[in-house]
C-alpha cells in the first residue's frame, strides 16, 4: 500500500512559500508516495457548503494554482509523486491547461499525474463565467482536447467547446502517451468518465463494503468499454486520520480488491499542527 498526502488544507491559513517547500522535502523524506493538491480559484463569500463532497468547507483556505504551486515543489523534491487531488476541468481552457501539464511533466522529470473532476461549487463557475450545468459534456471534451494534444499529431479538433484547426504542443509530456489521468467522482457520470478516460480514479474514504460495492459497479462499466479494472490506479482519499484508523485491520482486504493508495488530507489550521498531522499519520500507518 501506498500513501500520499495532500497540502492544500494542511499547513494552515496563511503558510508562506518556504513553509510549503519545507513540508513537501519532509513528506518526501518521510516516505510518502505523493504529494498532491487540490483546485479553486476564489471562494466566494457565500456559497451552498452542503454541495461540498468531503466534509466542511473553510473558504478562508488558501487555494493556490495547482500546477504553478507543484513546480515550484517539483524544484525542491527529488523522486515523490507531484499530483492535483482535484483539478476542476472546466476552470481553464484545455489548450493552455495541456500546455501546462505537459510542462510541469517536463520540469518533474515525468513525476506528475493528472487527477481532474468536474468541480462541486456552482458560485465559483459563475465567478468564472462557465455553465454550471455542462461541466460534465465539457469536462469530457476538455479531456478529448487534452490527449490529442498530447499524443502529438497535430490534428484539428471539432467539439461543442473547443474548436480548432489543429497544432501541436512543444514539449510534449515525458510520461507517454500522457501522464496519469485520475479521474475524480463516484456518481454513475463519474464512474463512466473513469471508464473511458481514466488510468485511475480517486474517491473519498469509504469502508470496506462500500469500496467492494463501488468496484463491482466499475468493474461492470470497464467491461462494457472493453477494458478490465486491473487497468486503474485506485486511490481513496481520507479527510482524518479517524477514517483510516476505523479500517486498520481491514487495510489488507482493501489492498487485496486493489487499493493502492491511500491520500490523506486533513484540514488543520497551523503549520506546526500541520507538520505534526503529517508525521503521526505517517508514524502509524508506514
Amino acid at each position: 500500500m501506498k500513501y500520499g498526502i495532500s497540502c492544500s488544507t494542511l499547513l494552515g491559513l496563511s503558510p508562506s512559500a518556504d513553509d510549503v517547500v519545507r513540508f513537501a522535502q519532509e513528506a518526501e523524506r518521510i516516505g510518502f508516495h505523493s504529494i498532491q493538491l487540490g483546485d479553486h480559484v476564489l471562494g466566494p463569500e457565500e456559497f451552498d457548503a452542503s454541495a461540498y463532497p468531503a466534509g466542511v468547507f473553510d473558504p478562508r483556505w488558501p487555494w493556490y494554482d495547482p500546477l504553478v504551486l507543484l513546480a515550484s515543489i517539483a524544484g525542491a523534491t527529488k523522486s515523490v509523486r507531484l499530483a492535483t487531488g482535484i483539478a476542476v476541468l472546466g476552470y481553464r481552457p484545455p489548450i493552455q491547461q495541456a500546455q501546462a501539464v505537459a510542462t510541469l511533466d517536463f520540469v518533474s522529470g515525468g513525476r506528475f499525474s493528472y487527477g481532474v473532476g468536474i468541480g462541486w461549487m456552482r458560485e465559483e463557475f459563475e465567478a468564472l463565467g462557465v455553465p454550471f450545468a455542462q461541466r460534465g459534456q465539457r469536462a469530457d471534451e476538455y479531456l478529448d482536447v487534452m490527449k490529442l494534444l498530447w499524443s502529438g499529431s497535430g490534428q484539428a479538433f471539432r467539439g461543442k467547446f473547443i474548436d480548432f484547426t489543429g497544432g501541436r504542443l512543444n514539449p510534449l509530456p515525458v510520461q507517454k502517451p500522457h501522464p496519469p489521468i485520475i479521474v475524480g467522482g463516484e456518481t454513475p457520470p463519474a464512474l463512466r468518465r473513469i471508464a473511458k478516460y481514466g488510468d485511475g480514479f480517486q474517491i473519498n474514504w469509504k469502508t470496506f463494503p462500500e469500496f467492494k460495492r463501488i468496484l463491482d459497479e466499475l468493474t461492470t462499466i470497464m467491461a462494457d468499454s472493453g477494458r478490465q479494472l486491473s487497468d486503474l490506479y485506485k486511490q481513496l482519499a481520507a479527510t482524518n486520520i479517524e477514517l483510516v484508523q476505523a479500517e486498520k485491520d481491514n487495510l489488507p482486504n482493501y489492498e487485496a480488491l486493489g487499493l493502492d493508495e491511500i491520500i490523506f488530507c486533513p484540514a488543520c489550521y497551523s503549520v506546526s499542527e500541520g507538520f505534526h498531522t503529517m508525521r503521526k499519520f505517517a508514524s502509524e500507518f508506514f
